[in-house]
């Protein structure tokens, strides 16, 4: 398992430069455009980046799989596919998180200079930017999970057309479900209002990992099952 996560490292260490300027650059556009709403134009940079960080990992490693033969290749390594499969679930994780750190702390961070500059400030804590990135990466990785079964089974190509409908489908069921006409939207949004008590913006990004875990668990144990049956 140690052996295989570190092939993973190798592999993100290269892909790191490219995907590391895309958030950056995102970051700065989002929240350049998000300026006039005070300091918590830094959160929307934040959690834009946070978000982002789960499929663009997943992909490239995918991709990097399909390019360079790796997928053939690792087969022939002393790795069972099981520790192949966590290795890369892990990888995302690890990847993802650490980008959502380092974009909430670049938020925070940048807090002042839009202070000095004469951009009010809304009185945005430094855990309600961490809560929302954490919040924003933890959705990102459902998606992700549920689409990286298709990344094992068919590939990099084929899993990337079926992914476009898959995400395209979870985002009509995410705008039905936080419809206005919608009373659980409603009720959350009443509880994730205008200043909310840190208590309950904890608890709400503690419920969305807890169904991330679940989720991941179950993306793990399909993934493993199509990989095992699948000829490389």
């Amino acid at each position: 398992m140690k052996r295989a996560f570190m092939s993973e490292l190798a592999i993100v260490r290269t892909l790191t430069p490219s995907i590391a300027g895309v958030g950056l650059f995102i970051f700065v556009v989002l929240t350049l455009a998000n300026a006039s709403d005070g300091d918590s134009g830094m959160s929307a940079g934040a959690c834009a980046v946070s978000a982002m960080s789960p499929i663009m990992v997943m992909s490239s490693l995918a991709g990097f799989d399909n390019q360079n033969g790796w997928e053939r290749y690792r087969a022939t390594l002393p790795l069972t596919r099981k520790d192949i499969i966590c290795a890369r679930y892990l990888c995302i994780v690890v990847f993802s998180a650490v980008m959502a750190c380092a974009a909430a702390l670049l938020s925070i961070v940048s807090i002042p200079l839009f202070n000095s500059v004469g951009i009010p400030s809304t009185g945005q804590t430094i855990f309600e930017i961490a809560i929302a990135s954490a919040a924003s990466m933890l959705i990102s990785l459902m998606m992700a999970f549920l689409a990286q079964p298709l990344f094992f089974r068919f590939g990099h190509m084929e899993a990337l057309r079926l992914s476009v409908g898959l995400f395209a489908l979870l985002w009509c069921l995410a705008i039905a479900t936080l419809s206005s006409s919608n009373p659980i939207s409603n009720w959350l949004m009443s509880i994730a209002g205008a200043n909310p008590d840190p208590a309950v913006l904890g608890c709400l990004c503690a419920g969305i990992a807890a169904l991330a875990l679940a989720l991941c668990a179950i993306s793990y144990t399909v993934s493993t099952k199509v990989y095992r049956t699948r000829d490389l």
